[in-house]
């Protein structure tokens, strides 16, 4: 799988705006099964059948104006931040390194696009994609 995957399954969560379960079915082509809930948030878990991810979590808050879908890559192919052109996504708004998660650290790098907080984490030594994130209705 390649880098070049991800950016466009991003570039299409992105455009679709801020998404609904049955969107992100269609967008991702898998069922997105109710794991928990809160007074706040409700909480989905999926599997993906192809394509740079295994699966993810999106978080989608019950009133409706914020949602966060976490992506996880395959572990049988693994990405690195050498197969992505992060400039594409602007300058970066935040780094985040963090020396506490197993078994190197990981850097995170966040931007803004398109209203949305789009981030990539990476393991510290290895530079192995860790996770993306997109995240909206978040306020700064």
């Amino acid at each position: 799988m390649s880098g070049q995957q991800v950016d466009e399954l991003v570039k299409t969560v992105i455009s679709a705006g801020t998404p609904s379960v049955a969107g992100l079915e269609t967008l991702l082509g898998t069922k997105l099964k109710a794991t928990q809930e809160n007074p706040h948030w409700k909480f989905y878990a999926f599997e993906m059948p192809a394509g740079p991810f295994q699966g993810g979590e999106l978080r989608v808050s019950l009133a409706g104006d914020r949602a966060l879908l976490s992506l996880s890559p395959r572990e049988n192919a693994p990405l690195t931040e050498g197969d992505f052109d992060l400039r594409q996504w602007g300058p970066a708004t935040n780094v985040d390194i963090n020396p506490q998660i197993p078994p190197e650290g990981t850097d995170g790098y966040t931007y803004a696009v398109n209203g949305t907080r789009l981030s990539y984490q990476f393991t510290h030594v290895t530079r192995r994609l860790r996770t993306a994130t997109v995240e909206w209705g978040r306020k700064t």
